[in-house]
Protein backbone atom coordinates (compact mmCIF):
# COMPACT_ATOMS: atom_id res chain seq x y z
CA UNK A 1 0.00 0.00 0.00
CA UNK A 2 1.33 3.54 -0.86
CA UNK A 3 0.59 6.32 1.85
CA UNK A 4 0.77 8.46 -1.39
CA UNK A 5 -1.80 6.60 -3.43
CA UNK A 6 -5.34 8.57 -3.70
CA UNK A 7 -6.60 6.08 -6.36
CA UNK A 8 -10.24 5.98 -5.61
CA UNK A 9 -10.54 2.40 -3.71
CA UNK A 10 -13.56 1.89 -5.56
CA UNK A 11 -11.98 0.47 -9.13
CA UNK A 12 -9.74 -1.12 -7.48
CA UNK A 13 -12.44 -4.58 -6.33
CA UNK A 14 -13.12 -6.48 -8.62
CA UNK A 15 -16.77 -8.17 -8.57
CA UNK A 16 -15.22 -11.40 -7.25
CA UNK A 17 -13.30 -9.36 -4.90
CA UNK A 18 -16.39 -7.84 -3.83
CA UNK A 19 -18.47 -10.88 -3.79
CA UNK A 20 -15.50 -12.42 -1.39
CA UNK A 21 -16.20 -9.91 1.06
CA UNK A 22 -20.01 -10.03 1.08
CA UNK A 23 -19.97 -14.20 1.23
CA UNK A 24 -17.70 -13.39 4.72
CA UNK A 25 -20.33 -11.41 5.54
CA UNK A 26 -23.06 -14.01 5.21
CA UNK A 27 -20.73 -16.72 6.87
CA UNK A 28 -20.50 -14.75 9.83
CA UNK A 29 -24.53 -14.17 10.18
CA UNK A 30 -25.06 -17.88 9.86
CA UNK A 31 -21.97 -18.85 12.26
CA UNK A 32 -20.33 -21.01 10.22
CA UNK A 33 -16.96 -19.28 8.15
CA UNK A 34 -14.93 -20.89 5.26
CA UNK A 35 -10.95 -21.18 5.48
CA UNK A 36 -9.40 -17.88 3.47
CA UNK A 37 -5.81 -17.82 2.84
CA UNK A 38 -3.36 -14.34 4.10
CA UNK A 39 -4.55 -12.82 0.46
CA UNK A 40 -7.88 -13.29 0.64
CA UNK A 41 -8.47 -11.97 3.81
CA UNK A 42 -6.14 -8.67 3.02
CA UNK A 43 -8.87 -8.36 0.37
CA UNK A 44 -11.93 -9.05 2.52
CA UNK A 45 -10.82 -6.25 5.04
CA UNK A 46 -9.96 -3.91 2.54
CA UNK A 47 -13.27 -3.94 0.98
CA UNK A 48 -15.12 -4.10 4.39
CA UNK A 49 -13.00 -1.12 5.88
CA UNK A 50 -14.02 0.66 2.31
CA UNK A 51 -17.60 0.13 2.72
CA UNK A 52 -17.91 0.76 6.42
CA UNK A 53 -19.05 -2.14 7.64
CA UNK A 54 -17.95 -2.29 11.12
CA UNK A 55 -18.79 -5.10 13.05
CA UNK A 56 -18.00 -7.67 9.71
CA UNK A 57 -14.44 -5.51 9.88
CA UNK A 58 -13.92 -6.06 13.42
CA UNK A 59 -14.50 -10.09 12.87
CA UNK A 60 -12.51 -10.41 9.77
CA UNK A 61 -9.04 -8.71 11.46
CA UNK A 62 -9.64 -11.00 14.52
CA UNK A 63 -10.45 -14.28 12.70
CA UNK A 64 -7.06 -13.11 10.53
CA UNK A 65 -4.67 -12.56 13.10
CA UNK A 66 -5.85 -15.46 14.98
CA UNK A 67 -5.18 -17.25 11.65
CA UNK A 68 -2.18 -15.73 11.07
CA UNK A 69 -0.33 -14.42 14.31
CA UNK A 70 3.39 -13.79 12.56
CA UNK A 71 1.50 -11.74 9.69
CA UNK A 72 2.76 -8.17 9.98
CA UNK A 73 -0.42 -6.99 7.69
CA UNK A 74 -3.29 -7.82 10.30
CA UNK A 75 -1.18 -5.98 13.02
CA UNK A 76 -1.72 -3.28 10.92
CA UNK A 77 -5.37 -3.66 9.96
CA UNK A 78 -5.61 -3.47 13.40
CA UNK A 79 -3.93 -0.60 13.71
CA UNK A 80 -6.12 0.99 11.62
CA UNK A 81 -8.95 -0.10 12.95
CA UNK A 82 -8.31 1.94 15.87
CA UNK A 83 -7.85 4.74 14.22
CA UNK A 84 -10.60 4.16 11.72
CA UNK A 85 -12.84 4.76 15.03
CA UNK A 86 -11.39 7.53 16.30
CA UNK A 87 -9.85 5.44 18.54
CA UNK A 88 -6.34 6.91 18.78
CA UNK A 89 -5.59 6.42 22.87
CA UNK A 90 -6.13 2.20 21.87
CA UNK A 91 -4.60 3.19 18.77
CA UNK A 92 -0.97 4.38 20.34
CA UNK A 93 -1.21 1.67 23.35
CA UNK A 94 -1.54 -1.16 20.88
CA UNK A 95 1.21 0.22 18.39
CA UNK A 96 3.27 0.23 21.51
CA UNK A 97 2.52 -3.38 22.63
CA UNK A 98 2.90 -4.68 19.09
CA UNK A 99 6.77 -2.89 18.71
CA UNK A 100 8.07 -4.36 21.61
CA UNK A 101 6.76 -7.30 21.17
CA UNK A 102 6.36 -8.62 17.02
CA UNK A 103 8.97 -9.54 14.86
CA UNK A 104 11.24 -7.00 13.12
CA UNK A 105 9.53 -5.96 10.39
CA UNK A 106 9.90 -3.04 7.30
CA UNK A 107 6.07 -3.20 6.93
CA UNK A 108 5.16 -3.17 9.91
CA UNK A 109 7.63 0.03 10.81
CA UNK A 110 6.72 2.20 7.93
CA UNK A 111 3.20 1.28 8.27
CA UNK A 112 3.23 2.52 11.71
CA UNK A 113 5.49 5.26 11.49
CA UNK A 114 3.27 6.90 8.96
CA UNK A 115 0.38 6.45 11.41
CA UNK A 116 1.93 7.95 14.26
CA UNK A 117 2.96 11.04 12.18
CA UNK A 118 -0.01 11.46 10.13
CA UNK A 119 -2.13 10.94 13.13
CA UNK A 120 0.58 12.67 16.26
CA UNK A 121 0.74 9.65 18.53
CA UNK A 122 3.45 9.25 20.57
CA UNK A 123 5.80 7.34 19.24
CA UNK A 124 9.30 8.31 17.64
CA UNK A 125 8.70 8.40 13.71
CA UNK A 126 12.11 8.94 12.48
CA UNK A 127 13.23 6.04 14.72
CA UNK A 128 11.02 3.86 13.22
CA UNK A 129 11.43 5.10 9.86
CA UNK A 130 15.45 4.25 10.33
CA UNK A 131 14.59 0.94 11.17
CA UNK A 132 12.45 0.02 8.41
CA UNK A 133 15.10 1.76 6.06
CA UNK A 134 17.62 -0.57 7.29
CA UNK A 135 15.63 -3.80 6.95
CA UNK A 136 14.37 -2.77 3.49
CA UNK A 137 14.88 0.67 2.05
CA UNK A 138 11.55 1.56 0.35
CA UNK A 139 9.78 4.27 -1.08
CA UNK A 140 7.46 4.77 1.49
CA UNK A 141 9.88 4.92 4.10
CA UNK A 142 12.05 8.17 2.49
CA UNK A 143 8.35 9.80 1.66
CA UNK A 144 8.17 10.38 5.41
CA UNK A 145 11.38 11.23 6.26
CA UNK A 146 10.88 13.89 3.46
CA UNK A 147 7.99 15.23 5.69
CA UNK A 148 9.50 14.94 8.86
CA UNK A 149 12.85 17.58 7.27
CA UNK A 150 9.99 19.54 5.75
CA UNK A 151 8.51 19.64 9.74
CA UNK A 152 12.71 21.04 10.61
CA UNK A 153 12.56 23.45 7.85
CA UNK A 154 15.25 21.30 6.34
CA UNK A 155 14.93 21.71 2.44
CA UNK A 156 18.24 19.83 1.58
CA UNK A 157 17.76 17.26 3.27
CA UNK A 158 13.80 17.00 2.46
CA UNK A 159 14.75 17.06 -1.00
CA UNK A 160 17.65 14.58 -0.75
CA UNK A 161 15.00 12.26 0.95
CA UNK A 162 12.32 12.70 -1.79
CA UNK A 163 14.91 11.96 -3.99
CA UNK A 164 15.44 8.48 -2.52
CA UNK A 165 11.86 8.10 -2.41
CA UNK A 166 11.81 8.79 -6.33
CA UNK A 167 14.74 6.26 -6.87
CA UNK A 168 12.28 3.68 -5.70
CA UNK A 169 9.12 4.89 -7.22
CA UNK A 170 8.71 7.38 -9.37
CA UNK A 171 4.68 7.38 -8.75
CA UNK A 172 5.47 9.84 -5.80
CA UNK A 173 5.87 12.43 -8.71
CA UNK A 174 2.46 12.49 -8.93
CA UNK A 175 1.00 12.22 -5.53
CA UNK A 176 2.45 15.39 -3.69
CA UNK A 177 -0.49 16.22 -1.64
CA UNK A 178 0.72 14.70 1.60
CA UNK A 179 3.74 17.09 1.32
CA UNK A 180 3.13 20.25 0.11
CA UNK A 181 0.57 21.93 1.60
CA UNK A 182 0.71 20.32 4.83
CA UNK A 183 -0.25 22.85 6.51
CA UNK A 184 -4.06 22.12 5.53
CA UNK A 185 -2.98 19.48 8.16
CA UNK A 186 -2.55 22.13 11.00
CA UNK A 187 0.87 22.47 9.87
CA UNK A 188 0.74 25.82 9.51
CA UNK A 189 4.50 26.82 9.86
CA UNK A 190 5.62 25.06 7.14
CA UNK A 191 4.55 27.04 3.77
CA UNK A 192 8.15 29.33 3.87
CA UNK A 193 9.50 25.50 3.50
CA UNK A 194 6.87 24.08 1.46
CA UNK A 195 7.48 26.85 -0.95
CA UNK A 196 11.36 26.90 -0.89
CA UNK A 197 11.16 22.44 -1.42
CA UNK A 198 8.23 23.18 -4.26
CA UNK A 199 10.45 25.55 -5.98
CA UNK A 200 13.64 22.86 -5.81
CA UNK A 201 11.22 20.63 -7.83
CA UNK A 202 10.02 22.30 -10.30
CA UNK A 203 13.30 23.23 -10.94
CA UNK A 204 14.51 18.94 -10.65
CA UNK A 205 11.14 17.94 -12.87
CA UNK A 206 9.84 21.57 -15.25
CA UNK A 207 7.70 19.23 -17.41
CA UNK A 208 5.95 17.33 -14.55
CA UNK A 209 2.44 19.49 -14.77
CA UNK A 210 1.07 18.17 -11.41
CA UNK A 211 4.09 19.98 -9.59
CA UNK A 212 3.17 22.68 -10.89
CA UNK A 213 -0.54 22.29 -9.94
CA UNK A 214 0.26 21.77 -6.47
CA UNK A 215 2.49 24.52 -6.34
CA UNK A 216 0.40 27.33 -7.89
CA UNK A 217 -2.12 25.15 -5.06
CA UNK A 218 0.05 26.10 -2.28
CA UNK A 219 0.31 29.83 -3.61
CA UNK A 220 -3.08 30.01 -3.63
CA UNK A 221 -4.18 28.53 -0.29
CA UNK A 222 -1.63 31.53 0.61
CA UNK A 223 -3.67 34.23 -0.91
CA UNK A 224 -0.95 34.64 -3.59
CA UNK A 225 -2.61 34.91 -6.31
CA UNK A 226 -0.68 36.29 -9.09
CA UNK A 227 2.26 33.34 -8.34
CA UNK A 228 -0.72 31.14 -8.15
CA UNK A 229 -1.96 31.92 -11.79
CA UNK A 230 1.56 32.23 -13.29
CA UNK A 231 1.95 28.23 -11.76
CA UNK A 232 -0.88 27.54 -13.24
CA UNK A 233 -1.17 28.84 -16.66
CA UNK A 234 2.73 27.09 -17.01
CA UNK A 235 1.22 23.59 -15.90
CA UNK A 236 -2.18 24.24 -18.56
CA UNK A 237 1.01 24.90 -21.59
CA UNK A 238 2.27 21.54 -20.22
CA UNK A 239 -1.02 19.75 -21.28
CA UNK A 240 -4.45 21.37 -20.79
CA UNK A 241 -7.11 19.79 -18.68
CA UNK A 242 -10.60 20.93 -17.12
CA UNK A 243 -9.25 21.18 -13.80
CA UNK A 244 -6.61 23.88 -14.76
CA UNK A 245 -9.06 25.95 -16.65
CA UNK A 246 -10.77 26.53 -13.71
CA UNK A 247 -7.57 26.96 -11.46
CA UNK A 248 -7.03 29.43 -14.12
CA UNK A 249 -10.24 30.85 -13.36
CA UNK A 250 -10.45 30.76 -9.95
CA UNK A 251 -7.19 33.01 -9.69
CA UNK A 252 -8.20 35.82 -11.94
CA UNK A 253 -11.67 35.76 -10.25
CA UNK A 254 -9.35 36.47 -7.21
CA UNK A 255 -7.10 38.87 -9.25
CA UNK A 256 -10.35 40.86 -10.18
CA UNK A 257 -9.99 40.06 -14.11
CA UNK A 258 -14.01 39.06 -13.91
CA UNK A 259 -13.86 38.81 -18.38
CA UNK A 260 -10.83 36.18 -18.21
CA UNK A 261 -12.52 34.25 -15.35
CA UNK A 262 -15.94 33.88 -17.67
CA UNK A 263 -13.40 32.57 -20.50
CA UNK A 264 -11.76 30.11 -18.78
CA UNK A 265 -14.67 28.64 -17.00
CA UNK A 266 -16.10 28.49 -20.11
CA UNK A 267 -13.37 26.28 -21.46
CA UNK A 268 -13.76 23.82 -18.34
CA UNK A 269 -17.65 23.48 -18.80
CA UNK A 270 -16.59 22.53 -23.05
CA UNK A 271 -14.70 19.54 -20.90
CA UNK A 272 -16.24 19.08 -17.57
CA UNK A 273 -19.81 19.12 -16.57
CA UNK A 274 -18.82 19.79 -12.94
CA UNK A 275 -21.16 22.42 -11.01
CA UNK A 276 -18.02 24.26 -9.93
CA UNK A 277 -17.11 26.39 -13.21
CA UNK A 278 -21.11 27.81 -13.17
CA UNK A 279 -20.99 28.47 -9.60
CA UNK A 280 -17.48 30.41 -10.48
CA UNK A 281 -19.12 32.19 -13.01
CA UNK A 282 -21.91 33.33 -11.43
CA UNK A 283 -19.62 34.65 -8.81
CA UNK A 284 -17.79 37.07 -11.81
CA UNK A 285 -20.83 38.01 -12.76
CA UNK A 286 -21.89 39.72 -10.01
CA UNK A 287 -18.43 41.60 -9.72
CA UNK A 288 -19.36 42.74 -13.19
CA UNK A 289 -23.27 43.66 -11.66
CA UNK A 290 -24.69 41.32 -14.51
CA UNK A 291 -27.51 40.23 -11.96
CA UNK A 292 -29.43 38.03 -13.96
CA UNK A 293 -27.01 36.67 -16.23
CA UNK A 294 -25.07 35.16 -12.10
CA UNK A 295 -28.50 34.15 -11.29
CA UNK A 296 -29.31 32.33 -14.34
CA UNK A 297 -25.56 30.76 -13.95
CA UNK A 298 -26.29 29.68 -10.07
CA UNK A 299 -29.75 28.29 -10.68
CA UNK A 300 -27.97 26.10 -13.57
CA UNK A 301 -25.56 24.45 -10.85
CA UNK A 302 -28.54 24.52 -8.50
CA UNK A 303 -30.64 22.53 -10.41
CA UNK A 304 -27.94 20.12 -11.06
CA UNK A 305 -27.56 19.71 -7.11
CA UNK A 306 -29.99 20.75 -4.86
CA UNK A 307 -27.85 20.64 -2.06
CA UNK A 308 -24.94 21.81 -4.03
CA UNK A 309 -23.62 23.54 -1.27
CA UNK A 310 -20.99 26.38 -3.23
CA UNK A 311 -24.36 27.41 -5.29
CA UNK A 312 -26.53 28.18 -2.40
CA UNK A 313 -23.95 30.66 -0.90
CA UNK A 314 -23.71 32.25 -4.03
CA UNK A 315 -27.31 32.12 -4.59
CA UNK A 316 -27.40 33.91 -1.27
CA UNK A 317 -24.85 36.44 -2.09
CA UNK A 318 -26.69 37.27 -5.93
CA UNK A 319 -30.20 37.46 -4.28
CA UNK A 320 -28.72 39.93 -1.81
CA UNK A 321 -27.21 42.39 -3.95
CA UNK A 322 -30.50 42.22 -6.14
CA UNK A 323 -32.68 43.14 -3.05
CA UNK A 324 -34.54 40.41 -3.28
CA UNK A 325 -33.71 38.87 0.58
CA UNK A 326 -37.42 37.96 0.78
CA UNK A 327 -36.81 34.74 -1.58
CA UNK A 328 -33.59 33.22 0.37
CA UNK A 329 -36.25 32.22 2.64
CA UNK A 330 -37.58 30.15 0.69
CA UNK A 331 -34.20 28.24 -0.23
CA UNK A 332 -32.61 27.95 3.42
CA UNK A 333 -35.85 26.40 3.86
CA UNK A 334 -35.24 23.86 1.09
CA UNK A 335 -31.99 23.02 1.94
CA UNK A 336 -32.72 23.06 6.21
CA UNK A 337 -34.84 19.69 4.72
CA UNK A 338 -32.84 18.14 2.39
CA UNK A 339 -32.45 14.02 3.53
CA UNK A 340 -28.45 14.18 3.15
CA UNK A 341 -27.99 17.57 5.13
CA UNK A 342 -24.38 17.40 6.15
CA UNK A 343 -21.96 19.67 8.68
CA UNK A 344 -20.47 20.76 5.80
CA UNK A 345 -23.53 22.40 3.98
CA UNK A 346 -24.76 23.33 7.39
CA UNK A 347 -21.24 26.04 7.54
CA UNK A 348 -21.92 26.64 3.62
CA UNK A 349 -25.08 28.05 4.77
CA UNK A 350 -24.10 29.39 8.33
CA UNK A 351 -21.33 30.92 6.77
CA UNK A 352 -23.85 33.05 3.82
CA UNK A 353 -26.45 33.97 6.98
CA UNK A 354 -23.90 35.65 8.94
CA UNK A 355 -23.21 38.35 7.12
CA UNK A 356 -26.69 39.24 7.01
CA UNK A 357 -28.34 38.29 9.52
CA UNK A 358 -26.79 36.56 12.40
CA UNK A 359 -29.60 36.87 15.06
CA UNK A 360 -32.13 35.59 12.58
CA UNK A 361 -34.14 32.66 13.59
CA UNK A 362 -32.81 30.46 10.36
CA UNK A 363 -29.36 30.93 12.12
CA UNK A 364 -30.24 29.58 15.33
CA UNK A 365 -32.67 26.87 13.96
CA UNK A 366 -29.84 25.58 11.55
CA UNK A 367 -26.95 26.04 14.37
CA UNK A 368 -28.91 23.77 16.62
CA UNK A 369 -29.49 21.12 13.81
CA UNK A 370 -25.70 20.67 13.41
CA UNK A 371 -26.52 18.51 16.85
CA UNK A 372 -27.46 15.70 14.91
CA UNK A 373 -24.02 15.63 12.77
CA UNK A 374 -22.14 14.63 16.14
CA UNK A 375 -21.76 11.71 18.30
CA UNK A 376 -21.52 13.21 21.64
CA UNK A 377 -22.71 16.54 23.47
CA UNK A 378 -19.12 17.82 23.95
CA UNK A 379 -17.94 17.19 20.26
CA UNK A 380 -21.26 19.16 19.11
CA UNK A 381 -20.61 22.12 21.89
CA UNK A 382 -16.77 22.32 20.81
CA UNK A 383 -17.66 22.56 17.07
CA UNK A 384 -20.58 25.27 17.63
CA UNK A 385 -17.46 27.33 19.98
CA UNK A 386 -15.29 27.01 17.15
CA UNK A 387 -17.52 27.91 14.55
CA UNK A 388 -19.29 30.87 16.06
CA UNK A 389 -15.91 32.33 17.72
CA UNK A 390 -14.22 31.81 14.00
CA UNK A 391 -17.23 33.81 11.73
CA UNK A 392 -17.98 36.36 14.84
CA UNK A 393 -21.59 35.22 15.81
CA UNK A 394 -21.12 34.46 19.34
CA UNK A 395 -23.99 34.86 20.91
CA UNK A 396 -25.78 32.82 19.03
CA UNK A 397 -23.66 30.06 20.92
CA UNK A 398 -23.79 31.50 23.92
CA UNK A 399 -27.38 31.16 23.74
CA UNK A 400 -27.60 27.52 22.46
CA UNK A 401 -25.34 26.26 25.14
CA UNK A 402 -26.77 27.87 28.59
CA UNK A 403 -30.08 27.15 27.16
CA UNK A 404 -29.65 23.60 25.82
CA UNK A 405 -26.72 22.31 28.07
CA UNK A 406 -25.49 24.01 31.38
CA UNK A 407 -27.56 21.57 32.83
CA UNK A 408 -26.60 18.34 30.84
CA UNK A 409 -25.83 15.72 32.83
CA UNK A 410 -23.18 14.54 30.51
CA UNK A 411 -19.74 14.30 32.52
CA UNK A 412 -17.28 14.78 29.99
CA UNK A 413 -19.44 17.83 28.74
CA UNK A 414 -19.81 18.90 32.36
CA UNK A 415 -15.80 19.12 32.82
CA UNK A 416 -15.21 21.03 29.28
CA UNK A 417 -18.08 23.88 29.03
CA UNK A 418 -16.80 26.34 31.13
CA UNK A 419 -13.68 26.96 28.30
CA UNK A 420 -16.23 26.60 25.65
CA UNK A 421 -18.19 29.51 27.64
CA UNK A 422 -15.31 31.37 28.45
CA UNK A 423 -13.79 31.69 24.77
CA UNK A 424 -17.21 32.61 23.74
CA UNK A 425 -17.53 35.36 26.31
CA UNK A 426 -14.15 36.84 25.71
CA UNK A 427 -15.81 37.19 21.95
CA UNK A 428 -18.24 39.09 22.99
CA UNK A 429 -16.20 41.07 24.80
CA UNK A 430 -16.66 40.57 28.40
CA UNK A 431 -14.34 39.62 30.12
CA UNK A 432 -15.87 39.37 33.67
CA UNK A 433 -17.48 36.59 32.87
CA UNK A 434 -15.15 34.63 30.93
CA UNK A 435 -13.00 34.29 33.41
CA UNK A 436 -15.96 33.23 36.23
CA UNK A 437 -16.44 30.63 33.93
CA UNK A 438 -12.86 30.13 33.13
CA UNK A 439 -11.98 29.95 36.65
CA UNK A 440 -14.69 27.25 37.43
CA UNK A 441 -13.46 25.05 34.17
CA UNK A 442 -9.77 25.19 35.97
CA UNK A 443 -10.90 24.36 39.14
CA UNK A 444 -13.28 21.45 37.54
CA UNK A 445 -10.28 20.17 34.75
CA UNK A 446 -6.98 22.29 34.06
CA UNK A 447 -6.03 19.34 32.01
CA UNK A 448 -8.61 19.96 29.47
CA UNK A 449 -7.19 23.62 28.84
CA UNK A 450 -4.86 22.53 26.49
CA UNK A 451 -6.77 21.32 24.10
CA UNK A 452 -10.47 23.63 24.79
CA UNK A 453 -9.09 27.56 25.56
CA UNK A 454 -6.07 28.23 24.51
CA UNK A 455 -6.46 27.41 20.36
CA UNK A 456 -6.87 31.23 20.94
CA UNK A 457 -4.08 33.39 20.30
CA UNK A 458 -1.97 33.82 23.49
CA UNK A 459 -0.97 37.21 22.16
CA UNK A 460 -4.15 38.77 22.26
CA UNK A 461 -5.16 37.51 25.07
CA UNK A 462 -2.12 39.19 26.92
CA UNK A 463 -3.00 42.57 25.08
CA UNK A 464 -6.65 42.73 25.18
CA UNK A 465 -7.16 40.64 28.31
CA UNK A 466 -4.31 40.40 30.53
CA UNK A 467 -6.49 38.89 33.25
CA UNK A 468 -7.68 36.28 31.85
CA UNK A 469 -3.85 35.90 30.13
CA UNK A 470 -1.97 35.33 33.74
CA UNK A 471 -4.91 32.53 34.51
CA UNK A 472 -3.59 30.48 31.75
CA UNK A 473 0.04 31.25 31.03
CA UNK A 474 1.24 28.75 33.27
CA UNK A 475 -0.46 26.40 30.78
CA UNK A 476 1.10 27.72 28.06
CA UNK A 477 4.27 26.24 27.61
CA UNK A 478 2.74 22.86 28.46
CA UNK A 479 0.58 23.05 25.52
CA UNK A 480 3.46 24.20 23.12
CA UNK A 481 5.49 21.35 24.03
CA UNK A 482 2.28 19.24 23.49
CA UNK A 483 2.13 20.51 19.67
CA UNK A 484 5.49 20.33 18.88
CA UNK A 485 5.20 16.44 19.94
Amino acid sequence: MRFYDDVNEEDEFTEEEISMAKGFCEACDRGALPDYDEEQYDVIISHLMFSQKGDYLKKAIERARKEFPEDPEFVIWQARYYIWNNQLDEAQQFMQKTLRRFPPSAMLYEEMAFMAYTFRLNLNVRELVSKAIAIEPSSNAYFILTNLYLDNHNVDKAFDCFMESYRYDNGVLYNLDLLIQSHNLQRNDRFDTELAFADRLCREFPLIKQIWMVTGSLYATNNQHAEALQCFEFANSIEPEALLYYAIAQANCHLGNYEKTLDYCRLATEISNENTANVLMGRALRKLHRYEDSLLHILKADEKDIDFPAAFSELVETLSAMGRMDEIPDFIDRFYQAENLTLEKLEWVLDCLSLDRPDGIEYRQLCLAAADQFKSGTDYCAWLTEFCYLVHTPKVALDILETHYTDSDDDELYLHLGYFLALLYLADNNPNSAIHHLQNALILNEEGISEDFLEIDSERLYEQYPDVYYMVSPYLDRVSDVRNN
